[in-house]
């Protein structure tokens, strides 16, 4: 089976005011290997794409347009939900949440042990810019399994 078929190959937020949001995840995602970061303008709108040079994933962060940036986000209305990335241990994890601390986002849970993973779950929940929600986590069969 080809490992690369099905792979994200981008993630793309919106929010509210780009420079104010990229304070807080240009150095979160330098620390998640996304290092490769450019600036422009498209369909009438700023966005700032973040490339992983190592896994070829870019997240891109684009700014809401005119009077929708009023409106604020909710996680459980239709939509997003939260985004999940993997850490390769849990000392990770650890140092995510502090980062995250550092850069005023709010931990909602962890880090910590959950349920939801044969062989280990450790993870941490926080609401970043605009209260969007994102989770890091570290399963060491999956880790095992792709390093």
């Amino acid at each position: 089976m080809n490992r690369w078929l099905g792979t994200i190959n981008h993630v793309s937020i919106t929010v509210s005011d780009l420079d104010k949001a990229m304070a807080f995840f240009e150095p979160w995602l330098d620390f998640l290997g996304y290092t490769d970061h450019e600036r422009g303008e498209h369909s009438g709108t700023r966005l700032a794409i973040n490339l992983n040079p190592d896994t070829a994933i870019a997240f891109n962060i684009w700014e809401a347009k005119g009077h929708l940036a009023k409106h604020p986000f909710q996680v459980y209305e239709p939509g997003l939900h939260h985004i999940a990335l993997n850490a390769d241990s849990r000392q990770r994890v650890d140092q995510m949440a502090e980062l995250v601390r550092t850069l005023g986002g709010q931990i909602l849970d962890g880090p910590g042990e959950f349920p939801f993973g044969i062989g280990g779950y450790y993870a941490v929940y926080f609401l970043g810019p605009d209260s969007l929600k994102f989770e890091f986590v570290h399963m060491p069969a999956l880790a095992k399994r792709y390093t």
